[in-house]
């Protein structure tokens, strides 16, 4: 399921494939994207190596959720809550949230900023644990009060496993979504040649919606090493630094 090369999975490929469909570079494997730093891409809990080969093609801002950083204001396109964007009206091009949303806690002023914050035609690449098949959303926490008040057994996902699960979604969302002003599209995503089981991506767009392109020109394979040596090297150093830090401080000693 994991990427040998770039250590993607089947879920961040899918992202990455609609990605490409809606800024026109679906004919070519992600790394050899021609780089628009006039395209501004917003993006929330980045996870994987493709935010640095968009960070070097695009006008990229990777973002946590840090309540201090964010109110402290330091490092504005690092840090960021999607309740609240401090960004300004009509700033990006794409906004992407893989798997963030079932942990925000009012969704719905997520969803009307991340509105407010793209251009007119702008896209919001959109997945969350989503079963199209149930009608209303299952709500694992109620949060209509200023506490929160558990309905099941409460449910964390994230590294660590620390992050709260508060709903997983029916079509419903699609509703909440169209509501909030987006033209919406489901896809599910299987693509086997590219390593993509099936995904649900939520594309929802702010304007008319455009018909994609549904064309895969690229049949090529991807190499072993080649041009991504430097994120492989890069996601070892990102993930190991403290043991890394550990052995020098150790050797320092010796």
């Amino acid at each position: 399921m994991l990427c040998g090369n770039c250590a993607s999975s089947s879920r961040l490929r899918a992202v990455a494939y609609w990605l490409g469909k809606v800024t026109g570079n679906d004919s070519l494997p992600l790394h050899n994207w021609p780089g628009n730093r006039s395209v501004a891409i917003l993006e929330s809990s980045a996870r994987g190596s493709y935010p640095v080969m968009l960070d070097d093609k695009f006008d990229y801002y990777a973002t946590e959720y840090d309540p201090g950083k964010i109110a402290s204001g330091v490092q504005p396109r690092s840090f960021a809550d999607f309740q609240k964007l401090h960004f300004k009206d009509s700033t990006f091009d794409v906004v992407i949230a893989s798997d963030v949303f079932e942990h925000v806690r009012d969704d719905a002023a997520g969803y009307r900023e991340i509105y407010r914050t793209l251009k007119s035609g702008g896209t919001l690449l959109l997945t969350v644990p989503y079963r199209h098949e149930e009608a209303v959303t299952l709500r694992r926490v109620d949060t209509s009060g200023s506490e929160d008040l558990f309905l099941m057994e409460p449910e964390y996902h994230g590294g660590g496993g620390h992050t709260l699960t508060y709903r997983t979604y029916g079509r419903d969302l699609l509703t909440l979504l169209r509501g909030g002003g987006y033209t919406v599209a489901h896809a599910v995503t299987d693509i086997p040649r590219l390593g993509i089981t099936p995904q649900s991506v939520i594309i929802a767009r702010k304007g008319d919606f455009v018909d994609l392109p549904q064309r895969e020109s690229w049949n090529g394979s991807f190499p072993a090493l080649g041009p991504l040596v430097p994120y492989r090297l890069y996601l070892l150093l990102k993930y190991n630094f403290a043991g890394f830090a550990r052995i020098l401080k150790h050797l320092g000693r010796s």
